[in-house]
């Protein structure tokens, strides 16, 4: 349970998550959960709340992984990425590859070059507001009427 909680403080491809899973975190990870038995329960216990003889623990630890683990936990930090970075490249609109032969000869006499630099202009995307839901979303589904299905209702026999 200790464990689950503190893989859910982290995104799967993490190395905080590779850690928490490997053999040299195990040691650091039981006592930890024989200090929560006594007191809390382990499925409640917050990440970032490290007692402190596992962070004494976990600081004299040989391996560095768990040194930098532990120090990682007890700042406090969320520790999440957050939503992915819309890169400014796509923002820019030029001659594209494969280039029509007219636009190849106009690039090597306007710029010299086959990158087009001086003919990129930045775009705005427009403001779109997400879809509300729709009608059959916001009506209740009548049961009587539409059926209850489960898989074995579209099987073929």
């Amino acid at each position: 349970l200790l464990r689950g909680a503190l893989l859910r403080a982290f995104e799967r491809d993490q190395l905080e998550s590779r850690i928490i899973q490997s053999d040299k975190f195990r040691p650091l990870l039981a006592r930890w959960s024989e200090v929560l038995a006594s007191g809390d329960a382990c499925a409640d216990a917050d990440p970032h709340d490290i007692p402190s003889e596992v962070r004494r623990q976990g600081e004299e630890a040989r391996d560095p992984e768990v040194r930098w683990l532990v120090r990682r936990l007890a700042s406090g930090d969320k520790m999440h990425r957050g939503p992915p970075h819309f890169p400014s490249v796509l923002l820019q609109r030029g001659p594209q590859y494969p280039f029509q032969p007219w636009e190849f000869s106009y690039l090597k006499t306007r710029t010299g070059s086959i990158r087009g630099t001086e003919l990129t202009r930045k775009i705005e995307l427009p403001e779109v507001e997400p879809p509300g839901p729709n009608e059959d979303q916001l009506r209740p589904r009548d049961l009587w009427a539409e059926g209850c299905l489960d898989d074995a209702d579209l099987m073929d026999f």
